[in-house]
């Protein structure tokens, strides 16, 4: 069985939150075995960044609607947008998360 890439654009509460802390909160409410395989910061404007996370979940029937849910409810969001998904070779090695 292979894995999902879901890409997901991060969007803080207040311009002042520590990004690390938002990227956080989203991995703790991420149902198992999911898990943020790598992240990055992207500007926006006046001082507002996004943090941009791809999740590895297992392929498996609305495993998509589960992680929104949790991202959806994860403390310190204010938004998000699923951006993209993929299927992903189970061959990768897993990354840790940067």
């Amino acid at each position: 069985m292979g894995s999902y890439l879901i890409r997901i654009k991060l969007l803080p509460e207040d311009p002042a939150t520590d990004l690390q802390k938002l990227t956080d909160s989203v991995a703790a409410n991420l149902p198992e075995p999911a898990r943020i395989r790598s992240q990055r910061v992207e500007p926006i404007a006046f001082g507002l960044s996004a943090v941009i996370v791809d999740v590895v979940a297992p392929e498996e029937e609305g495993v998509v609607d589960r992680i929104e849910d949790a991202v959806s409810k994860a403390p310190l969001v204010s938004q998000y947008e699923v951006t993209g998904v993929s299927r992903m070779s189970s061959k990768l090695p897993p990354q840790p998360p940067s």
